[in-house]
């Protein structure tokens, strides 16, 4: 093997005689190598083939098989169609056929390399320990995650977050990720969150109305055992049905994810007798939108003993005020609720409650993928005057019009008013109350800057060198009070000055407000940021984002449709505003799958778009596209369409590239003919062998009749995408062959004319025998246009090394040649001996005993 080239292969070939000469008639095809099926599968004398059990392949039953998952990476096998189940190793990994085990492209692990895999992180700040999640959250799959409520944003601390669902896309059990343990947050949870607070800068909601903190509402009927409440993923111990407004503050407050409450009710026991008893949850020091929370009856909670159900919802209140119109005629307008990103249908200024409640609950986002599960809407009208009650508007007074959304969970989507109601040429102005909480949660308050790696505050405190302080921040109370939290929401001396930095650190006449990255809001002297700035003083740089690899799973049963930091498979350089990627992805948000070894000089590396553009389908190019290059029309489903590549290899197309070197010895017959080598794997790391019909089981060519009508004048046919030259009307038989075999598709071909020429009227047209190509073969084309017909369906096989062989794929001199079985050899691709190195000719005399075909 230590020889090269045509030497080595030619030494070969004289081995090979002697032992033909030495050895007596007929021993050669009797010869059986020793262990035959390797006592994993039984041979058949008729196939001369070996039948191997579960788990273990190869002519001799010597290789296992690797454990299979959906396919990662491979080019889409249809319309938007990818990721087809059961390849092995999941087409990102080397199988071993020895132990039968696979070794993962780097980014992905398990069994099969079927995962992706958790990125991790320093356990302390030391960074002497590195473990999954930093060891501080969970691997999760995307299935897992959308079937666990936490009550708390999975991904970043204080977003929402959605109700427990099955996820069952191709990716639900094989793309993961870190779900972080409060407080640590980060894509590998190794960055331990500060505390947040209200910075007071924002005083209005966009309505108009005093900011304030959120109101939760829990709706219980019962007498007779007991719930508990959950949020930000703490769960309270049982609330007995008949606990008082006391003792039920005290319970909530016990909860680790809860500071301050006040606590109301509608009468003196959290679930009525009979009629539901409404209790009102304040939160005092919480800033911002909470989180939804949940109430889960105890298997004891009943009312009447059991005779009626129990009733336990939280409640989702919104009051929609609507402002006197001015007269009672000529005056048009509507106006539209969006809840979730979805808009209602108009609504008329005449409506009643009830035309409301129809377009809430006619809302996909309510109706059919909603976030929380059923929802119940309800809607009802007050107004100073009864008589126009029903109408959520009057040209006689104002009218509040109540909207309550009733669930297991609460507090759920903010619902806003879309305006376009006019009084007399004037907006109207409909201003919606929320229960959402609508003061500003920011980290540090917007007043300091957060120490990630011990999750405190450092507040702003600026003094010029004659100690005119300039502002002074500490702990609060959530209230603006000093207190406790480290939040840095307390303003000991209230701010004369926006924050200023040094925009280049040597230089110490660089200092500009707001690190020039922002301007100053004088009225409440706090930075506003340019676009790519973030931070409480604009001095941090905001990184790429993209679509999150993996998020939270949505009511529609999708996930993959929000846009994070980094993709969440990076950590983003405050400095620089670069992410750095975790291994196996690239991008600047990180949000590619990395090409390896750069396809090893053999590829190019493209999306899965692209590689839709290339996919071809028995020989002939498809038109499959694969997603919308605009993001507004792509299909949730295609969500990968950029961030997935792979390596669109050197002659992957087996039925259009002839394979194997030049200027070598082939079943001993010296052939010089160039031919590309094909390669495959997702790095193209792999070289392909020939592929060739099994002479060992039956099978009939492909043969299609042509019914030309031309009486003058040329044709063409196209095969697989390839166009032969001008063929004339009446042309001979070996012309059209020739015109064929010209073709870098066609092997060899037999034809035969119906009469004297291919066009000939009368029995008109000729029939194609394709003698080298194997299989159920696509149809000719010819231009101008005749009938083709397939009259004979061919059966061959057309697998790699004929199923008589073994392919060497490994880089080397040996790269894409087969390791035929004893007995069999090169073949010309029609049973008989020839240049294909394919292991297709079946040796009767016994002179093949098992070798390279080169």
């Amino acid at each position: 093997m230590a020889l090269t080239n045509g030497w080595r292969d030619l030494l070969g070939v004289v081995i090979l005689a002697l032992v033909v000469l030495q050895s007596p008639p007929g021993v050669l095809s009797q010869r059986k190598p020793k262990n035959m099926c390797s006592k994993q599968g039984i041979f058949n004398s008729t196939t001369k083939r070996c039948t191997c059990v579960t788990g273990w392949t190869g002519p001799l039953c010597n290789d296992r098989f690797c454990p299979a998952g959906h396919d990662w990476l491979a080019t889409p096998h249809g319309h938007h169609l990818a990721h087809k189940d059961h390849v092995e190793c999941s087409g990102v990994g080397e199988c071993d056929r020895l132990l039968g085990t696979c070794t993962c492209k780097t980014g992905f692990g398990g069994a099969a390399c079927e995962k992706m895999v958790c990125p991790k992180g320093a356990t302390n700040s030391t960074g002497e320990v590195v473990k999954t999640c930093s060891g501080h959250g969970r691997c999760m799959t995307l299935r897992e995650m959308g079937g666990v409520w936490t009550g708390n944003d999975n991904l970043e601390i204080g977003g929402l977050v959605y109700k427990p669902r099955d996820y069952n896309l191709w990716d639900a059990d094989q793309i993961q990720g870190c779900v972080c343990d409060p407080p640590y947050t980060g894509h590998n949870c190794s960055l331990k969150s500060c505390p947040y607070g209200d910075d007071y800068s924002v005083r209005f909601d966009p309505y108009g109305q005093i900011t304030h903190h959120e109101v939760m509402r829990i709706e219980c009927a019962a007498n007779q055992g007991s719930f508990r409440f959950a949020f930000r993923g703490v769960s309270s111990e049982e609330i007995p049905f008949d606990a008082p407004q006391g003792r039920v503050k005290h319970i909530l407050e016990k909860m680790t994810s809860i500071d301050s409450i006040s606590v109301s009710m509608t009468s003196s026991t959290v679930c009525g007798n009979g009629s539901p008893t409404i209790t009102t949850i304040t939160f005092l020091n919480q800033a911002g939108e909470m989180p939804a929370a949940k109430v889960t009856p105890q298997s004891n909670l009943k009312l009447n003993s059991g005779a009626s159900p129990a009733i336990l919802n939280m409640v989702t209140q919104f009051v929609m005020e609507c402002p006197m119109m001015q007269k009672a005629v000529g005056h048009v307008g509507s106006m539209h609720l969006k809840y979730d990103g979805e808009l209602t249908r108009a609504i008329n200024y005449t409506a009643s409650v009830t035309d409301v409640e129809s377009a809430i609950r006619n809302l996909t986002t309510i109706r059919h993928h909603s976030d929380y599960g059923h929802i119940n809407v309800t809607a009802s009208s007050a107004s100073p005057l009864s008589t126009y009650g029903i109408e959520i508007c009057s040209y006689l007074s104002h009218v509040n019009t109540t909207i309550e959304l009733r669930s297991e969970y609460g507090n759920l989507h903010m619902l806003d008013a879309v305006n376009d109601i006019f009084r007399e040429e004037v907006d109207a102005n409909i201003t919606m109350h929320t229960s959402k909480g609508t003061t500003q949660a920011k980290l540090c308050s917007d007043r300091g800057h957060c120490d990630y790696k011990s999750g405190t505050c450092e507040c702003f405190f600026q003094s010029t060198p004659f100690m005119d302080i300039k502002r002074r921040y500490e702990s609060s109370d959530g209230n603006g009070n000093p207190g406790r939290r480290g939040d840095c929401g307390y303003a000991q001396v209230v701010a004369r000055k926006c924050p200023d930095g040094l925009t280049n650190i040597d230089d110490p006449l660089s200092l500009e407000t707001c690190y020039g990255n922002g301007f100053c809001d004088n009225s409440t002297y706090a930075c506003r940021c340019s676009e790519g700035y973030q931070g409480s003083d604009c001095s941090e740089r905001v990184c790429p984002s993209g679509v999150g690899w993996f998020d939270t799973v949505q009511g529609d049963g999708y996930a993959h449709q929000t846009k994070r930091e980094c993709s969440g498979q990076g950590s983003c350089d405050r400095v620089s505003g670069h992410c750095h990627c975790e291994n196996g992805f690239t991008g600047e948000a990180c949000d590619k799958i990395i090409c390896e070894d750069e396809c090893n000089g053999v590829g190019v590396c493209q999306p899965l778009h692209k590689l839709a553009e290339y996919a071809v389908v028995n020989g002939e190019a498809t038109e499959y596209a694969y997603g919308n290059p605009d993001a507004n029309f792509n299909s949730k489903a295609t969500w990968d369409r950029e961030m997935f590549q792979s390596c669109l290899c050197d002659g992957t197309f087996l039925e259009r590239d002839r394979q194997g070197p030049s200027d070598t010895f082939i079943s001993g017959l010296y052939v010089n003919e160039p031919k590309v080598l094909g390669y495959h794997g997702y790095s193209c790391k792999k070289a392909y062998c020939p592929h060739g019909d099994d002479p060992s089981t039956p099978g009939v060519n492909e043969k299609q009749t042509v019914s030309c009508t031309l009486t003058t004048g040329s044709f063409t046919l196209t095969f697989r995408d390839k166009t032969t030259a001008s063929i004339a009307y009446d042309a001979t038989a070996a012309t059209v062959k020739a015109a064929l075999e010209a073709l870098n598709v066609v092997e060899t071909v037999t034809v035969t004319l119906n009469a004297a020429n291919p066009c000939d009227a009368v029995p008109s047209g000729f029939v194609v025998e394709f003698t080298g190509n194997p299989g159920d073969l696509p149809l000719m084309k010819s231009a101008p246009s005749f009938t083709v017909a397939e009259t004979i369906k061919g059966t061959k096989e057309f697998v790699e090394c004929s199923n008589r062989g073994v392919c060497n794929s490994k880089a080397g001199q040996l790269a894409g040649m087969c390791y035929c079985d004893w007995n069999y050899m090169s073949s010309d691709g029609n049973g008989g001996r020839g240049t294909r190195r394919d292991c297709g000719k079946y040796d009767e005399y016994g002179q093949a005993v098992g070798y390279f075909t080169s």
